[in-house]
């Protein structure tokens, strides 16, 4: 139990506790939640390296599909969705880094609760970014497949074997590295969400307490 936890425990069971600990532990709130905030940036960030540092050498290293002339269209749409990716990927660290200085800097309860729920929101589109962008992928590396190996050009026969194949081994890749992608999500940032909605929830109690007049 860290500081925060012990204290908010101490200041519960005593009701004549001096109103300069509720303050602090209001402060501690503030404090804990632009570090959790600061740590999804950190993340974003983190994650957004990697995948400049993999792009690089993928296309250093020699091993880039060759397209043919006539699914040439597919290189262009991979290399379009890639730049948009970024772009997105660039907004949603911008977005997360403006949610961590606001709360940093911010000495209103209000005005956090609202960037609190500004920032949850935001992880939450980020997570569904990403999950959209691995079906994306998945499915433009199938349909590359079926146009370069002219899948449609053979006979009805072994068309529809492929297409089986290609749906099973497809719904099971994209099953797979959803799943995984949900439990790196989950170890990380919904930790993080969670302990971010926890400050929110102690942060409402307190502001109802403020606003009950007292009793005489």
């Amino acid at each position: 139990m860290d500081g925060l936890d012990l204290l908010k425990q101490h200041w519960q069971k005593n009701n004549d506790f001096p109103k300069v600990d509720k303050e602090a532990i209001r402060g501690m709130l503030y404090k804990s939640s632009s570090s959790l905030v600061k740590w999804i940036f950190i993340i974003s960030l983190i994650e957004l390296s990697l995948g400049i540092i993999f792009n690089v050498w993928y296309f250093f290293s020699g091993i880039k599909v060759e397209y043919s002339e006539e699914s040439l269209w597919l290189d262009y749409l991979d290399n379009t969705a890639t730049v948009i990716g970024y772009f997105i990927t660039f907004y949603f660290i911008y977005a997360f880094f403006k949610a961590y200085m606001k709360i940093r800097n911010t000495k209103n309860t209000k005005d956090l609760l609202n960037d609190v729920l500004t920032a949850r929101k935001r992880v939450s589109q980020y997570i569904s970014f990403n999950i959209y962008l691995i079906i994306f992928s998945i499915g433009l590396g199938f349909l590359s497949f079926i146009l370069e190996n002219h899948v449609f050009e053979k006979g009805t026969g072994e068309i529809i074997l492929y297409l089986t194949l290609m749906i099973i081994v497809g719904g099971l890749m994209g099953w797979l590295f959803i799943s995984i992608l949900k439990l790196y999500f989950r170890v990380l940032y919904v930790r993080l969400v969670k302990k971010l909605e926890k400050n929110y929830d102690e942060l409402i109690i307190m502001e109802n307490e403020d606003d009950i007049p007292p009793s005489r």
